[in-house]
């Protein structure tokens, strides 16, 4: 393997892992209670935030899927 494609492997690897931290603040902040609808509106405790974000960074493309596409169950 060349430096350059080292180099390339490392930049995309940063890319995904800053796109991952962006959604993972986001999803934190907002889309939790779309996916699981026991957390909305409880406050979520920001140590279970902690605890959940680095899951998110690392599947952020399944989280996104999960957040557009899941539709909110019915209101019981």
């Amino acid at each position: 393997m060349s430096v350059e494609t080292a180099q390339w492997l490392v930049a995309g690897f940063g890319i995904y892992v800053l796109l991952g931290f962006i959604v993972a603040v986001m999803f934190i902040a907002g889309g939790v209670g779309r996916i699981d609808p026991a957390a909305r509106g409880t406050g979520m405790r920001w140590s279970v935030r902690l605890l959940v974000a680095p899951g998110i960074v690392g599947l952020w493309p399944i989280m996104l899927v999960k957040w557009f596409t899941q539709t909110e169950p019915p209101i019981q």
